[in-house]
Protein backbone atom coordinates (compact mmCIF):
# COMPACT_ATOMS: atom_id res chain seq x y z
CA UNK A 1 0.00 0.00 0.00
CA UNK A 2 2.79 2.39 0.96
CA UNK A 3 4.58 1.64 -2.32
CA UNK A 4 1.40 2.34 -4.30
CA UNK A 5 0.97 5.71 -2.54
CA UNK A 6 4.56 6.65 -3.29
CA UNK A 7 4.15 5.72 -6.94
CA UNK A 8 0.96 7.82 -7.16
CA UNK A 9 2.78 10.75 -5.58
CA UNK A 10 5.65 10.46 -8.09
CA UNK A 11 3.18 10.38 -11.00
CA UNK A 12 1.43 13.54 -9.76
CA UNK A 13 4.75 15.32 -9.23
CA UNK A 14 5.88 14.31 -12.71
CA UNK A 15 2.71 15.70 -14.26
CA UNK A 16 3.15 18.98 -12.38
CA UNK A 17 6.73 19.28 -13.60
CA UNK A 18 5.65 18.61 -17.21
CA UNK A 19 2.90 21.23 -16.98
CA UNK A 20 5.29 23.77 -15.50
CA UNK A 21 7.86 23.18 -18.25
CA UNK A 22 5.16 23.33 -20.91
CA UNK A 23 3.80 26.64 -19.62
CA UNK A 24 7.27 28.11 -19.32
CA UNK A 25 8.04 27.03 -22.85
CA UNK A 26 4.81 28.56 -24.13
CA UNK A 27 5.86 31.92 -22.71
CA UNK A 28 9.16 31.98 -24.60
CA UNK A 29 9.17 34.40 -27.56
CA UNK A 30 9.68 32.88 -30.99
CA UNK A 31 13.01 33.79 -32.51
CA UNK A 32 11.85 32.85 -36.01
CA UNK A 33 8.38 32.03 -37.39
CA UNK A 34 7.16 28.45 -37.60
CA UNK A 35 7.73 27.90 -41.30
CA UNK A 36 5.71 25.32 -43.25
CA UNK A 37 7.34 21.93 -43.51
CA UNK A 38 5.86 21.10 -46.92
CA UNK A 39 8.01 23.42 -49.03
CA UNK A 40 10.68 22.03 -51.33
CA UNK A 41 14.19 23.28 -50.64
CA UNK A 42 15.74 24.07 -54.00
CA UNK A 43 19.40 23.67 -54.87
CA UNK A 44 19.18 26.69 -57.17
CA UNK A 45 16.64 29.46 -57.81
CA UNK A 46 17.12 31.98 -60.63
CA UNK A 47 14.91 35.09 -60.56
CA UNK A 48 14.71 37.34 -63.63
CA UNK A 49 13.43 40.86 -63.01
CA UNK A 50 11.70 42.43 -65.99
CA UNK A 51 10.30 45.95 -66.25
CA UNK A 52 7.02 47.82 -66.36
CA UNK A 53 4.43 45.54 -67.90
CA UNK A 54 0.83 44.73 -67.00
CA UNK A 55 -0.25 41.13 -66.43
CA UNK A 56 -2.31 41.09 -69.65
CA UNK A 57 0.63 42.32 -71.72
CA UNK A 58 2.68 39.23 -70.87
CA UNK A 59 0.63 36.21 -69.80
CA UNK A 60 -1.04 34.32 -72.68
CA UNK A 61 0.02 37.03 -75.10
CA UNK A 62 0.91 36.35 -78.73
CA UNK A 63 3.91 38.62 -78.16
CA UNK A 64 5.42 36.28 -75.57
CA UNK A 65 5.56 32.81 -77.16
CA UNK A 66 8.31 31.58 -74.85
CA UNK A 67 6.79 32.85 -71.62
CA UNK A 68 3.24 31.88 -72.54
CA UNK A 69 3.71 28.61 -74.42
CA UNK A 70 6.59 27.21 -72.39
CA UNK A 71 6.88 28.75 -68.92
CA UNK A 72 3.17 29.43 -68.31
CA UNK A 73 2.18 26.18 -70.02
CA UNK A 74 4.41 24.17 -67.69
CA UNK A 75 4.68 26.36 -64.61
CA UNK A 76 2.57 28.36 -62.16
CA UNK A 77 1.26 31.84 -62.95
CA UNK A 78 0.36 34.12 -60.03
CA UNK A 79 -2.72 35.95 -61.27
CA UNK A 80 -2.97 38.43 -58.38
CA UNK A 81 0.61 39.55 -57.80
CA UNK A 82 1.29 43.21 -57.08
CA UNK A 83 4.24 45.56 -56.96
CA UNK A 84 4.51 47.89 -53.99
CA UNK A 85 5.07 51.24 -55.65
CA UNK A 86 5.82 53.41 -58.67
CA UNK A 87 8.56 54.02 -59.81
CA UNK A 88 10.85 51.08 -60.46
CA UNK A 89 13.67 51.24 -57.95
CA UNK A 90 11.79 50.74 -54.69
CA UNK A 91 10.23 47.47 -55.87
CA UNK A 92 13.67 45.89 -56.24
CA UNK A 93 14.42 46.77 -52.61
CA UNK A 94 11.06 45.38 -51.46
CA UNK A 95 11.86 42.03 -53.07
CA UNK A 96 15.19 41.50 -51.33
CA UNK A 97 14.59 43.30 -48.02
CA UNK A 98 10.86 43.78 -47.35
CA UNK A 99 11.34 47.56 -47.44
CA UNK A 100 12.05 50.32 -49.94
CA UNK A 101 14.72 51.58 -47.52
CA UNK A 102 13.15 55.07 -47.72
CA UNK A 103 14.87 55.79 -51.01
CA UNK A 104 12.00 57.93 -52.31
CA UNK A 105 10.15 57.62 -55.60
CA UNK A 106 12.50 59.38 -58.03
CA UNK A 107 14.69 56.43 -59.05
CA UNK A 108 17.68 58.20 -57.52
CA UNK A 109 20.66 56.28 -56.22
CA UNK A 110 20.42 55.84 -52.43
CA UNK A 111 23.75 57.64 -52.04
CA UNK A 112 21.99 60.72 -53.40
CA UNK A 113 18.52 60.35 -51.88
CA UNK A 114 19.42 59.01 -48.40
CA UNK A 115 22.98 59.91 -47.44
CA UNK A 116 22.31 59.37 -43.70
CA UNK A 117 21.24 55.74 -44.17
CA UNK A 118 23.63 54.73 -46.92
CA UNK A 119 24.99 52.09 -47.21
CA UNK A 120 22.09 50.13 -45.76
CA UNK A 121 22.83 47.60 -43.04
CA UNK A 122 19.37 46.12 -42.47
CA UNK A 123 18.46 42.45 -42.97
CA UNK A 124 18.13 41.29 -46.55
CA UNK A 125 17.92 38.05 -48.49
CA UNK A 126 21.58 38.07 -49.54
CA UNK A 127 23.08 38.42 -46.06
CA UNK A 128 20.54 36.04 -44.53
CA UNK A 129 21.49 33.30 -47.02
CA UNK A 130 25.18 33.92 -46.38
CA UNK A 131 24.63 33.57 -42.62
CA UNK A 132 23.14 30.14 -43.32
CA UNK A 133 26.19 29.07 -45.28
CA UNK A 134 24.29 29.44 -48.56
CA UNK A 135 24.90 31.88 -51.41
CA UNK A 136 23.20 34.63 -53.41
CA UNK A 137 24.51 36.71 -56.32
CA UNK A 138 23.20 39.17 -58.88
CA UNK A 139 24.03 38.95 -62.59
CA UNK A 140 23.54 42.23 -64.49
CA UNK A 141 23.69 42.46 -68.26
CA UNK A 142 26.19 45.09 -69.52
CA UNK A 143 27.72 45.72 -66.09
CA UNK A 144 31.21 46.88 -67.16
CA UNK A 145 33.19 45.14 -64.41
CA UNK A 146 32.60 42.88 -61.42
CA UNK A 147 31.70 44.97 -58.37
CA UNK A 148 31.50 48.23 -60.35
CA UNK A 149 29.31 50.78 -58.45
CA UNK A 150 28.82 52.95 -61.56
CA UNK A 151 25.36 54.56 -61.78
CA UNK A 152 24.74 54.11 -65.51
CA UNK A 153 26.79 53.09 -68.50
CA UNK A 154 25.41 52.09 -71.87
CA UNK A 155 22.22 50.12 -71.22
CA UNK A 156 23.18 49.15 -67.66
CA UNK A 157 21.42 50.99 -64.80
CA UNK A 158 22.37 50.54 -61.16
CA UNK A 159 18.88 51.56 -59.99
CA UNK A 160 17.85 47.98 -60.84
CA UNK A 161 20.61 46.48 -58.68
CA UNK A 162 19.67 47.00 -55.00
CA UNK A 163 22.30 44.71 -53.47
CA UNK A 164 25.07 47.20 -54.30
CA UNK A 165 23.52 49.61 -51.80
CA UNK A 166 23.90 47.33 -48.76
CA UNK A 167 27.03 47.43 -46.64
CA UNK A 168 26.43 43.87 -45.38
CA UNK A 169 26.48 42.28 -48.86
CA UNK A 170 29.98 41.49 -50.16
CA UNK A 171 31.06 43.41 -53.24
CA UNK A 172 34.62 42.50 -54.18
CA UNK A 173 36.34 42.39 -57.55
CA UNK A 174 36.18 38.67 -58.34
CA UNK A 175 33.42 36.13 -58.96
CA UNK A 176 34.28 34.46 -55.66
CA UNK A 177 34.13 37.50 -53.37
CA UNK A 178 31.49 39.70 -55.03
CA UNK A 179 27.69 39.53 -55.15
CA UNK A 180 27.61 42.07 -58.01
CA UNK A 181 28.50 40.17 -61.18
CA UNK A 182 28.15 40.59 -64.93
CA UNK A 183 25.64 38.44 -66.77
CA UNK A 184 28.60 37.09 -68.72
CA UNK A 185 29.70 35.54 -65.40
CA UNK A 186 26.53 33.41 -65.24
CA UNK A 187 27.92 29.84 -65.08
CA UNK A 188 27.60 27.60 -68.11
CA UNK A 189 27.75 24.69 -65.67
CA UNK A 190 24.48 25.35 -63.84
CA UNK A 191 25.46 23.16 -60.90
CA UNK A 192 27.94 25.93 -60.00
CA UNK A 193 25.20 28.56 -59.62
CA UNK A 194 24.64 30.11 -56.18
CA UNK A 195 21.68 29.00 -54.10
CA UNK A 196 19.80 32.05 -55.36
CA UNK A 197 20.57 34.25 -58.36
CA UNK A 198 19.03 37.48 -59.59
CA UNK A 199 19.31 38.19 -63.32
CA UNK A 200 18.93 41.81 -64.45
CA UNK A 201 18.57 42.29 -68.22
CA UNK A 202 19.76 45.62 -69.62
CA UNK A 203 17.45 48.53 -70.47
CA UNK A 204 16.82 47.12 -73.95
CA UNK A 205 16.18 43.50 -73.00
CA UNK A 206 14.04 44.08 -69.86
CA UNK A 207 10.90 44.88 -71.95
CA UNK A 208 10.59 48.46 -70.65
CA UNK A 209 11.84 50.82 -73.34
CA UNK A 210 10.31 51.26 -76.77
CA UNK A 211 6.91 50.29 -78.13
CA UNK A 212 5.34 47.25 -76.47
CA UNK A 213 4.93 45.55 -79.85
CA UNK A 214 8.73 45.55 -80.14
CA UNK A 215 10.08 45.51 -76.57
CA UNK A 216 7.96 42.61 -75.30
CA UNK A 217 8.76 40.12 -78.11
CA UNK A 218 12.43 41.15 -77.91
CA UNK A 219 12.51 40.54 -74.16
CA UNK A 220 10.73 37.22 -74.56
CA UNK A 221 13.27 36.12 -77.18
CA UNK A 222 16.13 37.21 -74.88
CA UNK A 223 14.76 34.99 -72.13
CA UNK A 224 14.56 31.99 -74.43
CA UNK A 225 18.04 32.53 -75.84
CA UNK A 226 19.74 33.15 -72.51
CA UNK A 227 17.81 31.14 -69.92
CA UNK A 228 15.91 28.29 -71.57
CA UNK A 229 18.93 25.99 -71.27
CA UNK A 230 18.96 26.63 -67.53
CA UNK A 231 15.19 26.11 -67.33
CA UNK A 232 15.33 22.74 -69.11
CA UNK A 233 18.13 21.69 -66.74
CA UNK A 234 16.27 23.01 -63.68
CA UNK A 235 13.27 20.73 -64.24
CA UNK A 236 15.36 17.65 -63.50
CA UNK A 237 17.85 19.16 -61.05
CA UNK A 238 15.75 20.42 -58.12
CA UNK A 239 15.94 24.00 -59.36
CA UNK A 240 13.59 26.84 -60.24
CA UNK A 241 13.19 29.73 -62.69
CA UNK A 242 11.07 32.74 -61.72
CA UNK A 243 10.11 35.57 -64.07
CA UNK A 244 8.66 38.60 -62.33
CA UNK A 245 8.37 42.36 -62.87
CA UNK A 246 9.05 45.44 -60.81
CA UNK A 247 5.81 47.32 -61.57
CA UNK A 248 3.03 47.53 -64.12
CA UNK A 249 3.05 49.67 -67.26
CA UNK A 250 2.76 53.17 -65.82
CA UNK A 251 1.57 55.31 -62.94
CA UNK A 252 2.57 58.29 -60.86
CA UNK A 253 5.25 58.04 -58.15
CA UNK A 254 4.31 56.69 -54.72
CA UNK A 255 3.21 53.53 -52.96
CA UNK A 256 0.42 51.71 -54.78
CA UNK A 257 -2.73 50.02 -53.45
CA UNK A 258 -3.87 46.57 -54.67
CA UNK A 259 -7.43 47.38 -53.57
CA UNK A 260 -7.65 50.74 -55.38
CA UNK A 261 -10.50 50.67 -57.88
CA UNK A 262 -9.48 53.86 -59.69
CA UNK A 263 -7.39 52.08 -62.27
CA UNK A 264 -5.00 49.24 -62.93
CA UNK A 265 -1.89 51.40 -62.51
CA UNK A 266 -2.99 52.26 -58.98
CA UNK A 267 -3.25 48.53 -58.20
CA UNK A 268 0.13 47.75 -59.78
CA UNK A 269 -0.70 44.18 -60.86
CA UNK A 270 2.29 42.42 -62.39
CA UNK A 271 3.03 39.07 -64.07
CA UNK A 272 4.94 36.43 -62.12
CA UNK A 273 5.64 32.94 -63.46
CA UNK A 274 7.34 30.21 -61.44
CA UNK A 275 8.54 27.15 -63.36
CA UNK A 276 10.88 24.23 -62.81
CA UNK A 277 11.10 21.21 -60.54
CA UNK A 278 8.23 20.30 -58.17
CA UNK A 279 5.81 22.87 -59.63
CA UNK A 280 2.12 22.10 -60.17
CA UNK A 281 1.00 23.79 -63.39
CA UNK A 282 -1.87 26.27 -63.20
CA UNK A 283 -3.10 29.79 -62.47
CA UNK A 284 -3.06 30.77 -58.80
CA UNK A 285 -4.87 33.69 -57.17
CA UNK A 286 -3.30 33.19 -53.72
CA UNK A 287 -6.32 34.44 -51.79
CA UNK A 288 -6.42 38.25 -51.74
CA UNK A 289 -3.18 38.25 -53.69
CA UNK A 290 0.53 38.54 -53.00
CA UNK A 291 3.37 41.04 -53.34
CA UNK A 292 7.14 40.93 -53.74
CA UNK A 293 7.26 40.65 -49.95
CA UNK A 294 5.27 37.39 -49.99
CA UNK A 295 7.69 36.03 -52.58
CA UNK A 296 10.49 37.00 -50.19
CA UNK A 297 8.64 35.27 -47.32
CA UNK A 298 8.48 32.10 -49.42
CA UNK A 299 12.24 32.11 -49.96
CA UNK A 300 12.79 32.74 -46.25
CA UNK A 301 10.55 29.79 -45.44
CA UNK A 302 12.36 27.45 -47.82
CA UNK A 303 15.76 28.15 -46.34
CA UNK A 304 14.67 28.76 -42.72
CA UNK A 305 15.82 32.39 -42.71
CA UNK A 306 14.81 35.21 -40.40
CA UNK A 307 12.29 37.64 -41.78
CA UNK A 308 13.39 40.81 -43.53
CA UNK A 309 11.25 43.95 -43.32
CA UNK A 310 7.46 43.85 -43.43
CA UNK A 311 4.51 43.88 -45.79
CA UNK A 312 3.64 47.13 -47.56
CA UNK A 313 0.94 49.05 -45.63
CA UNK A 314 -1.68 49.21 -48.41
CA UNK A 315 -1.25 45.51 -49.14
CA UNK A 316 -1.89 44.77 -45.45
CA UNK A 317 -5.12 46.79 -45.58
CA UNK A 318 -6.13 44.82 -48.68
CA UNK A 319 -5.79 41.55 -46.74
CA UNK A 320 -2.33 40.48 -47.93
CA UNK A 321 -0.75 39.51 -44.65
CA UNK A 322 2.92 39.67 -43.76
CA UNK A 323 2.75 35.97 -42.86
CA UNK A 324 1.45 34.64 -46.17
CA UNK A 325 3.74 32.12 -47.85
CA UNK A 326 3.12 30.65 -51.30
CA UNK A 327 2.74 26.89 -50.90
CA UNK A 328 -0.02 25.63 -53.21
CA UNK A 329 2.04 25.80 -56.40
CA UNK A 330 4.48 23.15 -55.17
CA UNK A 331 4.05 19.41 -55.45
CA UNK A 332 3.61 17.74 -52.04
CA UNK A 333 6.94 16.91 -50.46
CA UNK A 334 7.29 13.13 -50.16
Amino acid sequence: MLLAKRLSLYVVMGLLICLTVSRAGAQQPKVTPAWPENLPVYDHIVIVLEENKDYEQIVNSARTPYISKTLCAEGASLTKMYGEEHRSEGNYFWLISGSNQNIGFRDELPSKSNPKDYPFMGPNLFEQLLKKGLSCKGYSEDLPAIGDPVEKVGYYARKHVPWVSFGNIPNGKTVEDSSHLRFSDFPKDFSKLPTMSFVIPNLIDDMHNGHTAVSVPAGDAWLKTNLDAYYQWAKTHNSLLIITFDEDNNGGPGETDPADARGITKQNRIPTIIAGAHITHGDYEEGRGVTHVNLLRTFEAMYKLNRCGKQQANALKAGMTDDYIITDIFEPVR
